[in-house]
């Protein structure tokens, strides 16, 4: 996934976690698209300030996900209910009713593990 992508969703996970700062400047870089220096303007503090709170900001937000691993989970959850949907709609075609039923099973155990997990 491409960094800024994964700052931008770590920062929904994890950025009231950050001081106000923070996630001010985070915010405007990885979401606002803001240059450092636009950044710097408006806030009115130096480049190398908004430069700091940007790696600041970025260690702890890498750092929340280590320990707490929220995106991961959401990733893996989101995967296996997309899969026990697609595996749902494809019953609609399917005439074998022992088949349908073990789909059936399957993705019932799949939802009972994503429930066990939240």
């Amino acid at each position: 996934m491409e960094e800024c992508t994964q700052i931008a969703i770590l920062l929904d996970f994890y950025g009231q976690l950050l001081t106000k700062r923070q996630f001010e400047i985070l915010d405007m870089h990885y979401n606002a698209d803001c240059s450092l220096g636009e950044i710097a303007g408006q806030l009115n503090i130096s480049r190398q300030g908004v430069y700091d709170g940007v790696k600041k900001g970025k260690e702890a937000l890498k750092s929340y996900e280590k320990k707490l691993g929220l995106v991961s989970r959401f990733a893996k959850h989101e995967k296996t209910l997309r899969a026990v949907l697609e595996n749902l709609k494809g019953l609609k075609n399917v005439d074998n009713a022992d088949y349908q039923n073990r789909i059936i099973d399957i993705c019932a155990k799949e939802l009972e593990k994503v429930i066990s997990e939240l």
